[in-house]
């Protein structure tokens, strides 16, 4: 049935069992004992079943067993059902049964507060090498092998999606919807508290199982950030990640921790690892379906419609989401005028009109899947009086079936409830098929980032650690019971750790800046204080110097009016930094509670504080990623070239690699701004907590 597996835990007993044992079996209806019993039997289950009650002798049809350690033969599966008091005991009793693998559907464990208990299973199952799902689960199907061991429907559509879920509530109700919309399932695991199995173990294990196209997780959070970051993904791995909102994020002393959401950072790691985020269920489970075609092997595609106004919507939509349609007018004409009356027209969308029939559809289907040059479909059907969907729908199946071509198809029928008919027989047919032309195309267009996604370069994070005269000055400042660093000793740690600067110096006299500032002009010349943070507000900030006569009158006049203005600040004397022209970018990185390090990249100035363009990325992270840091934000065109200036992206991509060495030494980084010309990008100011 499958490929023997290779992961991180052995899953063997919940997807390739023999014999399962429900503990808390009930001949009570009402109990979910019975539920799940019941649907394990109806399901048609073809191993050994085991009912665990010590009241009853049989429970619907099946000898019953007072404990697990009464069953005569191996039990592969354990469910367990009975009250949360007595788990950890059946938890022993089934490690000493040899049972490895578990699914605990029993509630009141670390979701009320009972975090002891949980350990305590978890404790159990560690020491005798046995993997369980929960506790506080739904529990959990696998169709190839007729199995429902869960109190969820019954008649599941069999497919190829395995469906993870953190909510076991919405398990059921999508368990239910995907029977309405004919869309099956390989598998459907709920997690729940997830003491044990989480999701980076069910992906490595689908991963091997010829059974599953596609894993599509629904995500509240994550435990361990940083172990999911790491899951080998093979398949498509599809994640509907809620809270999006920042409400729950923690403001930080930086622009790096306050632009951090919760959510930026999942959509960051997604995207780092390689797995499809959507934003709903529609998307997900539309996106899910689409993964029962090929690959696309081009770019060129082909769209099929009986009604314009449908046909210009879909070119819409397509043209947004960057999918390409064939544009070669005489080709088209010649290949498909034949397929439909003089009235139609042969550019692209292809319009057979309503008076092209069932015939006209399977002609232009035909076509599109035998010539080379067409690389997608897109089949668009608008109802109407003279044609039947489904025959329409079953016209599209058979061309597809007989024409064995490896190209894509998708389909939108827009209609009433013969409409909805053709579009369950298209699913059942492995054809993905939607009511909404957005979804068709949203469809397509995931297939082509998979195929991005498989065929993008192997990021090779760098290794290099911060230098130890940058370690050694971090710990001189921790004994000194100072957390924020000094601007100078700031921008000695970026230098010394590979961040390009512009020419900068720190002095304490008069005399000895006139000296240092030579061959730095112009410049800018700000007060060196631990006591002044906003140092505009005290005349701590001189621009545009360019002599030493302009430093000499600065200089005097800032330790002349500072003290008058704030006069507790320690003042130890002037950073002075040569001034440059360029773009301005924020390059930041902070500590996630989920993912650990992650480093931030945007445009500074104006857009970071107004349209918060900025990016993440887990550390650590290589050149490639770095690359795609930089193409990730909405104000890539900046970068390419602006007001005649165009950003360095190789020095960039150089300070996102070097800060990376700071990971293990500090709380926050914000270089703001970096300042990128055609010469190169330059940290011209950097704030680091430590």
């Amino acid at each position: 049935m499958k490929k023997q597996a290779v992961y991180s835990k052995n899953l063997e007993g919940f997807f390739n069992t023999k014999s399962v044992a429900v503990i808390g079996a009930s001949a009570n209806p009402s109990k979910i004992g019975y539920q799940i019993l019941n649907n394990v039997i109806a399901g048609g289950f073809e191993g050994a079943i085991y009912p665990i009650n010590p009241k009853d002798d049989e429970i619907l049809g099946k000898k019953s067993y007072k404990s697990v350690s009464d069953v005569p033969g191996d039990i592969d599966l354990a469910v367990i059902t009975i009250p949360a008091p007595f788990v950890v005991a059946t938890m022993e009793e089934c490690a000493k049964k040899k049972v490895k693998n578990v699914a605990i559907i029993t509630s009141g464990f670390a979701e009320v507060g009972n975090h002891a208990d949980e350990e305590k299973i978890k404790k159990i199952a560690d020491e005798n090498k046995m993997a369980f799902i929960g506790p506080n689960i739904l529990g959990f199907l696998y169709t190839p092998l007729k199995l429902n061991a869960s109190f969820g429907p019954q008649d599941i559509l069999s497919g190829k999606i395995a469906f993870v879920s953190q909510s076991g509530a919405l398990a059921i109700a999508l368990m239910g919807w995907t029977v309405m919309e004919s869309i099956g399932l390989g598998s459907l695991v709920s997690l729940g508290n997830k003491a044990d199995v989480d999701e980076k173990d069910l992906i490595e294990h689908f991963n091997n199982d010829d059974n599953i196209d596609v894993v599509l997780i629904y995500m509240e959070g994550l435990k361990d950030g940083r172990k999911f970051l790491n899951t080998e993904i093979k398949k498509p791995v599809i994640v509907l990640k809620v809270g999006r909102s920042q409400r729950g994020a923690k403001a930080a002393a930086s622009h790096t921790g306050s632009l951090a959401g919760a959510d930026g950072i999942f959509d960051a790691a997604f995207k780092q690892m390689g797995a499809l985020r959507a934003s709903s269920f529609t998307d997900a489970f539309g996106w899910a379906r689409a993964f029962a075609l090929p690959l696309p092997q081009g770019e060129e595609t082909i769209v099929i419609t009986n009604g314009g106004g449908i046909g210009v919507s879909t070119t819409d939509a397509c043209e947004e989401a960057g999918i390409q349609l064939l544009e070669d007018v005489a080709w088209t004409e010649e290949k498909f005028r034949k397929t439909m009356p003089d009235f139609g027209s042969t550019k692209n969308p292809i319009d057979i009109t309503g008076g092209a029939g069932v015939e006209g559809y399977r002609k232009a289907i035909r076509i599109s899947l035998e010539e080379d040059k067409i690389h997608c479909v897109i089949v668009l059907y608008c109802e109407t009086a003279v044609t039947d969907p489904l025959d329409i729908a079953k016209a599209v199946a058979e061309e597809y079936r007989t024409v064995e071509r490896n190209k894509p198809i998708v389909a939108a029928f827009v209609g009433g409830e013969r409409s909805r008919s053709a579009l369950h027989f298209l699913s059942q047919n492995n054809i993905p098929a939607y009511d909404s032309v957005d979804q068709a195309v949203s469809a397509l267009k995931i297939l082509h980032t998979w195929k991005d996604i498989c065929n993008r370069p192997k990021d090779v994070p760098g290794q290099e650690k911060a230098p130890q005269e940058v370690v050694d000055m971090i710990n001189k400042i921790k004994k000194e019971g100072r957390s924020l660093l000094l601007e100078h000793e700031a921008r000695e740690i970026m230098e010394k750790c590979g961040v390009p600067t512009p020419k900068w110096a720190f002095a304490r006299t008069v005399e000895e800046a006139i000296e240092k500032a030579e061959g730095m002009y112009p410049l800018a010349m700000k007060i060196a204080s631990p006591d002044i943070i906003h140092k505009t507000d005290v005349g701590g900030v001189a621009l545009n110097i360019s002599d030493a006569e302009e430093i000499r009158v600065k200089f005097n006049s800032m330790m002349t009016n500072i003290p008058k203005l704030a006069p507790n600040a320690q003042l130890l004397g002037v950073n002075m930094i040569q001034m440059t022209k360029g773009i301005e970018c924020i390059i930041g990185m902070s500590i996630d509670p989920q993912f650990g390090p992650v480093v931030m990249f945007g445009l500074g100035g104006v857009f970071v504080e107004l349209m918060k363009d900025v990016s993440f990325r887990v550390v650590p992270f290589g050149k490639i990623e770095a690359e795609r840091l930089i193409a990730s934000i909405k104000g890539q065109k900046v970068l390419n070239g602006f007001r005649g200036m165009k950003a360095h992206k190789e020095s960039i991509i150089q300070t996102l690699c070097s800060v990376q060495k700071l990971a293990p030494l500090v709380k926050e980084i914000d270089i703001n701004p970096l300042i990128s010309n055609d010469e190169g990008s330059f940290a011209v100011d950097a704030r680091i907590i430590v």
